[in-house]
């Protein structure tokens, strides 16, 4: 599991105000929490999900350094130690991924590998072709000879060159899902289901569908849905909400039905809105090109190196993506 830092960190006004030494000390701290957390998902007893003043000291950190870090709100106290608080713009949360995706991903990438070793004999043919082409033109210098040539040509580019370059944006074929709240272009009836993601990330019980409590959680959390903020402010709650009731901090029999939670105490888990926020550019690894590809990762091709001029499939799609939001939210201004 990866400890994921926002490629905006840099710029977040908490990190601006910290030591540089101290911030070196909130990635140590930050790696050996995300560590443990992998370890806690095959043993529960490999990791207490915190750290102590132990391990404090073995970072050669200090306890007037870890102060800094939470007057900054970046470190949260936990049972009988810390732990790192995941804060918008500056980190996010890792995923443990379970058996079944580490083997779906597995699989994913040996496909890639065959298509990959499939796209390099397509493109060996496709020079044959060509070379053995020329090499009958110049023998032959009529025109029925030229005309033969042009023909081996073009059938030989018209059958291989679909399919031998993987990483040129015209040739792949990269989805376009739908953007997040806010950004949407509302097409016909294809409007997000809000609920569903709620209710799915939900700790507590919905109630049976169709039945009164289920009804009355899904009318409350559209009501919420139709402002963009206040969507974003609820998300943000429902996942702290979870983080604290798998962490104990709220004891699962007093977990209220969603209905119940959205309509009193949704606010109080939700981070105040922000009075003026920067434009946020969209990148293929931010938060809400994730939150749209992450589900279809597992259909791209991983393969690729864009050090060497030749990304992955699934880092053009990603990337795709974030072109689209970005001129979404650019046609919005203008409008």
């Amino acid at each position: 599991m990866w400890f994921i830092i926002d490629d905006q960190m840099a710029d977040d006004r908490r990190i601006k105000r910290l030591p540089l030494a101290t911030v070196g000390l909130w990635v140590k701290l930050c790696v050996i929490h995300s560590k443990g957390v992998s370890m806690q998902a095959k043993d529960p007893t490999a990791y207490p999900g915190h750290f102590d003043k132990i391990d404090l000291k073995d970072v050669g950190g200090t306890m007037k350094q870890l102060q800094q870090l939470i007057d900054m709100g970046l470190m949260e106290a936990h049972d009988d130690g810390w732990r790192p608080v995941y804060a918008e713009g500056i980190c996010r949360e890792s995923r443990v991924l379970t058996e079944e995706q580490r083997e779906a991903r597995r699989k994913a990438g040996s496909k890639g590998g065959k298509r990959k070793a499939a796209n390099q004999k397509a493109k060996q043919t496709s020079g044959n072709l060509l070379a053995n082409s020329q090499a009958d033109g110049e023998q032959n210098s009529s025109g029925n000879g030229s005309e033969t040539s042009g023909n081996l040509l073009d059938e030989s580019q018209a059958k291989t060159w679909h399919k031998t370059d993987t990483y040129t944006d015209t040739e792949t074929d990269i989805p376009s899902p739908a953007p997040p709240a806010g950004t949407a272009k509302q097409t016909g009836g294809d409007t997000p289901d809000h609920f569903a993601a709620i209710a799915g990330t939900y700790p507590g019980t919905i109630g049976a569908k169709g039945r009164k409590t289920e009804t009355e959680a899904r009318v409350l959390c559209e009501a919420i849905a139709e402002d963009p903020v206040q969507l974003a402010r609820l998300q943000a709650a429902v996942r702290r909400y979870k983080r604290a009731v798998n962490d104990g901090q709220v004891p699962q029999r007093q977990v209220p039905r969603l209905a119940t939670w959205l309509r009193d105490q949704w606010q109080t888990w939700a981070p105040e809105p922000a009075t003026s926020q920067p434009r946020h550019n969209h990148t293929w690894n931010c938060n809400h090109v994730h939150q749209l590809m992450d589900p279809h990762e597992d259909e791209y091709d991983h393969t690729g190196s864009l050090r060497e001029g030749h990304p992955s499939e699934w880092w053009q799609a990603c990337q795709a993506c974030a072109d689209e939001l970005n001129n979404q939210e650019t046609s919005k201004e203008k409008q």
